[in-house]
């Protein structure tokens, strides 16, 4: 099988030495000559070099190719991906060949290529999880499409991808560009995980003073038990690492966070598909919030240093609490899926995308047969509910931030108490007569229901 791959950063080089190891015979380009260099010196030293061959342009990859042809893409989002497309169809592919962008491109521009390309070749979206380390080994790829091409690759990109008690995480999760939405949700999932354990960390290392060394032992603990993921796995293994002068590795670090834009896509599509997700988008601005200084409002968000408080924290209900929040982070995550395929009619199949999910990837778990059981798991964990509420206000006066934590309270109070909704409805109605419903069903405004002399102004 002969399989072609555009781009090779340090995603396309391990996902190319994984394809030749899985038997794939690779043809391989990247606009830097020393990018394919380095992967054939990786592919000679692994004694893998007979199944790749790097060519100087995509007209000699194009004709390598026997048909039809299957190329993947690991480019930049946004116009090289089109870049290349064009390309690629100037040198010669045709409508029987597929190409499957498996960058980190916004699922909306993956909705307008299928058209923009589909009389030239087909084009198909799949998102790739797991970082160089899954690349290589074995990552999680949600893919997404029925193009004809799929069932060519399938067979082989089941093997390329990390496998959990014999079945691949290689699935085509739904129809169209869901692929890359799923995947967008996956990192908007894995912002709120990594936030929620700094917050945690944070609450233990200053809140009860501990050292780090001290919380890392905390969240092997946790790991070593049903908590275990690969997020709390390496935050332990970081909070345990000093320097030769036993300084902890975290006090050397500056506190801003980067982002590459695909946290900031899931929050603005949840808002566009008015699916509250508050979770990830917390986490969002707490990155945000990380690099205020840097920004053009800095001197209005500058505000002088205020003291803190320790708290009393039992570490088994803290354990409780983020049980609960790190489920919720994914039901979130699911809620956002499963409205965009609805109003896509993407059918995407969850039962799948959590399988993608399950090794491979940055957010993958022990727990997530929990996160699969839904609301009703989530309503018997009477303990953790009740927990997460005592951590939070614990936390809260303590004077830290946690806007995870506080957000992800608000969202399941929000769901599971009386809401205050009503009032702000009788706001709108008050001032722009945007009407109100009663609870018998009826729709009408507030003057309809009692007499107003005369209105505040």
């Amino acid at each position: 099988m002969q399989v072609a791959l555009v781009g090779l950063g340090v995603m396309g080089k391990n996902l190319a030495l994984n394809l030749i190891e899985k038997g794939l015979t690779l043809v391989a380009y990247d606009k830097n000559p020393d990018a394919g260099a380095e992967l054939l010196s990786c592919a000679k030293a692994q004694g893998m070099a007979e199944r790749l061959h790097i060519v100087s342009d995509l007209n000699d990859m194009v004709r390598r190719l026997t048909p039809p042809r299957s190329i993947l893409l690991l480019v930049p989002a946004g116009e090289l991906v089109d870049k290349v497309c064009t390309e690629l169809a100037e040198a010669g592919v045709d409508c029987d060949d597929i190409i499957v962008d498996c960058g980190n491109s916004n699922y909306k521009d993956g909705i307008s290529r299928k058209l923009k390309y589909q009389n030239k070749f087909e084009f198909a979206t799949m998102g790739i999880s797991g970082g160089a380390e899954g690349a290589r080994h074995g990552p999680a790829m949600m893919a997404s499409g029925s193009e004809g091409g799929w069932e060519r690759v399938e067979p082989w990109f089941e093997k390329v991808a990390a496998s959990y008690k014999g079945e691949s995480c290689f699935a085509r999760v739904g129809q169209s560009a869901s692929g890359h939405f799923v995947k967008m949700v996956h990192n908007g999932i894995e912002y709120a995980l990594m936030q929620l354990i700094a917050e945690m960390y944070q609450l233990l290392r200053l809140g009860t003073e501990r050292t780090p060394q001290q919380v890392a032992e905390i969240f092997n603990e946790w790991s070593e038990g049903a908590l275990n993921s690969y997020l709390l796995s390496i935050s332990s293994h970081i909070l345990s690492l000093e320097t030769t002068q036993g300084e902890a590795l975290v006090d050397l670090i500056d506190n801003k966070v980067g982002a590459k834009g695909t946290g900031l896509w899931t929050a603005q599509n949840a808002l566009e598909l008015g699916i509250a997700v508050p979770s990830l988008v917390a986490a969002v601005q707490a990155r945000h919030l990380t690099n205020a200084c840097d920004t053009q409002a800095a001197k209005e968000m500058t505000y002088a240093a205020k003291p803190t408080n320790t708290v009393e924290i039992d570490v088994n209900e803290l354990k409780e609490a983020f049980t609960l929040a790190s489920l919720l982070a994914y039901r979130q995550g699911l809620a956002l899926i499963k409205g965009a395929s609805r109003a896509h009619q993407w059918k995407v199949d969850l039962s799948k995308t959590l399988q993608t999910w399950r090794a491979g990837c940055i957010i993958r778990a022990d727990y997530l047969d929990n996160v699969a059981q839904g609301v009703d798991f989530i309503d018997g964990m009477q303990s953790e509910s009740l927990a997460l509420r005592k951590i939070t206000g614990a936390a809260v006066a303590s004077g830290l931030a946690f806007p995870v934590l506080t957000a992800t309270q608000t969202y399941i109070a929000t769901l599971t108490t009386p809401s205050n909704g009503h009032l702000v409805q009788a706001q709108r109605d008050y001032f722009g007569e945007h009407g109100i419903k009663t609870h018998s069903g009826e729709v009408c405004h507030l003057t309809d229901l009692v007499d107003i002399d005369e209105k505040v102004r």
